[in-house]
């Protein structure tokens, strides 16, 4: 950004002027102050998680993608777009502010995007852009998608794979059975079975993000033609570079089945051993080499298919960036003005609410009463979820119906600690979630509420679910409703505090029953819970 800055603020004569280094500089420690908080943790995700772990490079590609198309950037006549830039930059501070008050990284991180494209916009123009288009998709595709999103993109892939690699090892004569995600096979001469499960790493997604990433950086520095049209790529260019990043998604999922398919025979004739060590980790690196060639494979075919007509790529060189300049100073106050704005609001006390510890919860819910004592997770488990309070207990009702709940409270959601839903959890470890519904739950002053209804199973077990977000004197079904409800609540009443419900219970042989009985135990919970949970 530095370097970018410091070039196209120079003077036309292409000396370096003092005035403009200090322009430059001045932006960069704005945006470097606005988003110092953002920024770290990101770099943070892109070192500790293998899912993004290419975003390391992606500044590095940017770089050189700059460097390579400065003589395209010296030819461009800038023509600064004040208010479309303007509104850009205000987006994204709204976005910063949103996203920090309703803990939610992604926003914050788009935000930071947005901002870029908002001083690009402000400073040079559409034209320039445009040239700065691609690097903008490559830091979109480091950016770490929700996780309820992420998972509902990585579910499906395994479940895919491992239908495939099922067939694949079917066709060796190897005995298997597939529940969901997980596939069991009996080892020859042996009595017991071996469970493997494909977790995101093996269902195509880790390799996904980095693949097609990967196929957008191979399409751009292999087009045809130096000069294009929209982000800087000619028709033909930019037809191959999408059809390229689509392909990315089949190569990954078809490679990692692959894998799962040689593991599952391995396994039949070696045990457990051929999950485990070297091979494991080894067959992961070569997953990656044989995708990238199918990847350059398949780019070198789509080159043939998309040639296109021969074009002029000659460029007229004219002065550096040559054109009015957009004043700097109104950018500079209005970044550092968000940022003190921002952190005043994130550093700003919470009001305190007193509240009973949720081990205090009383030990019958209407017919419900407790069942065992409290049950906890890990210490591991515990840290990923990051609750200020907890509790995790089983109920039963009178005709010996078992039901567990949990609720997770966080005084604040602020610094990043929120709540993490079931479609986040639970496809992760093992479970299946199907017919989702919105219910309404009465309560017994004849008020009603909304809540999620899901039927999820995991081998044998097949359980009726229930869940919803509730504090600050709101119930609600739907995380996003709940996430606006929070920033609107941390400004006006300066509390973010909250908690997610869920209630779960066998569906037996009724499934009516199992629904009715986990709504009865839902309403009395609901009930219970203000003290808990402060309105």
């Amino acid at each position: 950004i530095v370097l970018f800055l410091k070039g196209s603020l120079m003077s036309e004569s292409t000396q370096t002027n003092p005035t403009n280094i200090v322009k430059a500089a001045a932006i960069s420690v704005a945006i470097a102050f606005l988003y110092a908080t953002v920024l770290t943790k990101l770099g943070r995700d892109w070192w500790s998680d293998e899912n993004y772990s290419h975003g390391l490079l992606v500044p590095f590609v940017i770089g050189m993608i700059v460097w390579k198309e400065w003589d395209g950037f010296k030819s461009i006549s800038k023509k600064p777009a004040l208010l479309l830039g303007g509104l850009a930059i205000a987006f994204s501070l709204f976005l910063l502010f949103a996203g920090t008050l309703g803990a939610e990284l992604f926003t914050t991180r788009i935000s930071f995007v947005v901002m870029l494209v908002g001083i690009v916009l402000y400073l040079f123009g559409t034209r320039v852009l445009n040239l700065l288009l691609v690097p903008v998709a490559l830091f979109l595709l480091a950016i770490p998608i929700p996780q309820i999103i992420f998972n509902r993109i990585a579910f499906p892939l395994q479940i895919w794979a491992s239908q495939m690699a099922v067939r694949g090892i079917r066709l060796f004569d190897v005995p298997t059975l597939r529940k969901g995600n997980v596939i069991d096979i009996l080892p020859q001469g042996s009595t017991q079975t071996i469970s493997l499960e494909v977790v995101e790493a093996c269902s195509g997604i880790r390799s996904l993000m980095t693949l097609v990433t990967l196929a957008l950086i191979l399409g751009y520095f292999t087009r045809r033609y130096e000069r294009g049209g929209f982000a800087n790529l000619a028709a033909p260019d930019l037809l191959r570079v999408v059809a390229l990043m689509i392909l990315a998604v089949p190569i990954a999922v078809l490679t990692n089945a692959a894998r799962v398919t040689v593991t599952g025979i391995l396994t039949y004739h070696w045990g457990k051993q051929a999950t485990d060590g070297s091979w494991h980790d080894a067959s992961g690196w070569m997953v990656y080499v044989v995708a990238l060639v199918l990847l350059i494979g398949a780019n070198l075919l789509l080159k043939k298919i998309f040639r296109g007509r021969e074009i002029n790529d000659a460029v007229e060189t004219s002065a550096m960036f040559s054109g009015r300049s957009a004043p700097v100073l109104p950018l500079v106050v209005a970044i550092v003005v968000g940022g003190i704005a921002v952190n005043w609001f994130v550093n700003r006390g919470e009001t305190s609410i007193e509240r009973k510890p949720l081990t205090e919860l009383s030990q019958t819910l209407g017919d419900w009463r407790q069942r065992g004592s409290e049950i906890k997770f890990s210490e591991q488990t515990e840290s990923v979820l990051k609750t200020s309070d907890y509790t995790m207990r089983e109920y039963t009702f009178a005709d010996g119906r078992i039901a567990n709940i949990y609720v997770g409270y966080y005084s604040s959601q602020r610094s990043g600690a929120t709540y993490h839903s079931p479609q986040n959890c639970l496809p992760g470890a093992g479970w299946v979630m199907k017919d989702p519904q919105i219910i309404d739950i009465p309560t017994a002053d004849g008020k009603t509420f909304k809540a999620n209804r899901y039927i999820v199973e995991n081998g044998i077990y097949n359980e009726v679910m229930i869940y919803w977000y509730q504090g600050r004197g709101r119930v609600e079904a739907s995380e996003y409703t709940d996430k606006i409800n929070t920033i609107w609540d941390s400004v006006t009443r300066s509390r973010s505090d909250g908690a997610i419900v869920r209630v779960m219970t066998s569906v037996g042989a009724d499934e009516a029953a199992g629904l009715k009985a986990a709504s009865d135990l839902s309403a009395r919970l609901a009930e219970a819970l203000p003290p808990y949970v402060p309105e």
